[in-house]
């Protein structure tokens, strides 16, 4: 059986207690302000946040919040995320260097499919599934096409450039 984020607070809060020297557990209030002592300038989630974390308990948290718990508890980051059922986070996504040839209409069609999939694995209960930002943009400019049509309509004019039209060869 996996640990909850429920169970990782929890636990944890118990361990840090002991590390004190204490019989039990150390409170909520004291890991949040070891947080905010460690990090006085930066922004965090409230105190509210957490507490409620511990109470009814997520599995949907922001990347900001799960820094946080892990800072909070003293765990690495990666425990956090399972515990709260989360994919681990494999660092920052980078398109190869070919990509800095696509137009801006490309681009938005990319970062759109990209905006797509993390939406589709969003938990619909905690976060609502909005429309993808990066179409818009797109949208606007193609007349009426979808961006999958306007991309593949660009790449059709782009071959059309460059072929050769044939006809008689000069001397």
């Amino acid at each position: 059986m996996t640990e909850t984020l429920q169970d990782l607070m929890e636990r944890r809060l118990r361990e840090m207690g002991k590390r004190r020297g204490r019989g039990e557990s150390i409170s909520l209030r004291e890991a949040y302000t070891r947080l905010v002592n460690q990090h006085p300038d930066e922004p965090r989630p409230t105190y509210e946040v957490f507490r409620r974390i511990r109470k009814d308990g997520h599995t949907n948290i922001s990347d900001e919040t799960a820094g946080a718990v892990a800072t909070m508890l003293d765990v690495p980051l990666a425990d956090v995320l399972a515990a709260a059922g989360m994919p681990p986070r494999l660092g920052r996504f980078e398109l190869p260097g070919r990509a800095d040839s696509l137009s801006r209409e490309q681009r938005d069609v990319v970062l759109g499919v990209v905006d797509a999939i993390l939406d589709a694995g969003a938990d619909s209960a905690q976060k609502p599934v909005a429309p993808a930002r990066h179409l818009a943009p797109a949208a606007r400019t193609i007349k009426g096409r979808t961006p999958t049509q306007q991309l593949r309509a660009n790449i059709d004019a782009a071959d059309q450039e460059t072929q050769d039209p044939g006809g008689v060869e000069p001397s």
